[in-house]
């Protein structure tokens, strides 16, 4: 992403708001009982793949909520069986005819994705006939102290829009801006373009600033919803 927008002429500034910290999960020793697995994004490919060998999934079907998810798998020498073509989110995956209730009425089906995440999947599938286990194998820290750096830019003119692709880093940006004795209202003053419209639901109350929201969190939509700016 950071290439595709500096040879669009875009300066970027990196600031990480997401880190990975891995979790070892008992459920996984198990993991040839279930009939599906659902790999929530890449971290959770690259996390489970710790614990796991490609030849534990000789027998079962995956299935991988966007594009980046679904690529890794296949680089990792797993064949995705099931994953949207468009909308990379939860809601895309379960429109998909094999998640419908006639097919997976029965099945086992296991959630690979960090602590913490929303139980919209899991809870739509088990309405559906499913029996659903959601296995935790990473948690989610934020690695930065204060959002100085990006007060600094934005202070000598030099920040126009944040983008961000989880609700997590949403939730992190306004928590490291809240720490600074003057408060999160600069941010106000800065467009952010956000990955989902789901996203919106990580703003503060009083958040005033202009917003951009992409289809999905994919490079391509990104860069495709910031080139409309402006």
């Amino acid at each position: 992403l950071q290439t595709s927008l500096q040879q669009a002429g875009a300066k970027v500034v990196l600031f990480p708001l997401l880190e990975i910290v891995p979790l070892q999960n008992s459920q996984l020793k198990n993991i040839q009982s279930y009939d599906l697995l659902i790999f929530v994004s890449p971290n959770a490919v690259q996390q489970a793949l710790k614990w796991l060998n490609i030849t534990d999934f000789k027998k079962i079907k995956t299935a991988a909520v966007g594009k980046k998810t679904a690529t890794l798998l296949a680089k990792s020498g797993i064949t995705p069986d099931v994953y949207p073509k468009q909308y990379f989110n939860s809601e895309a995956l379960l429109a998909m005819p094999d998640l419908q209730p006639d097919v997976i009425k029965g099945q086992r089906i296991a959630i690979i994705r960090g602590e913490g995440g929303r139980n919209m999947l899991r809870d739509t599938l088990q309405e559906r006939g499913a029996s659903v286990a959601n296995i935790n194998i990473y948690q989610r820290r934020c690695p930065q102290k204060n959002a100085n750096l990006l007060k600094q830019h934005w202070q000598r003119g030099e920040l126009d829009i944040i983008m961000l692709t989880s609700a997590s880093s949403v939730a992190n940006l306004f928590m490291l801006a809240d720490s600074d004795k003057e408060k999160s209202g600069w941010l106000n003053q800065i467009n952010l373009l956000l990955g989902s419209e789901r996203m919106k639901q990580a703003l503060p109350d009083n958040y005033q600033g202009e917003l951009l929201i992409a289809d999905d969190p994919s490079d391509e939509t990104l860069i495709e919803k910031l080139l409309t700016y402006g």
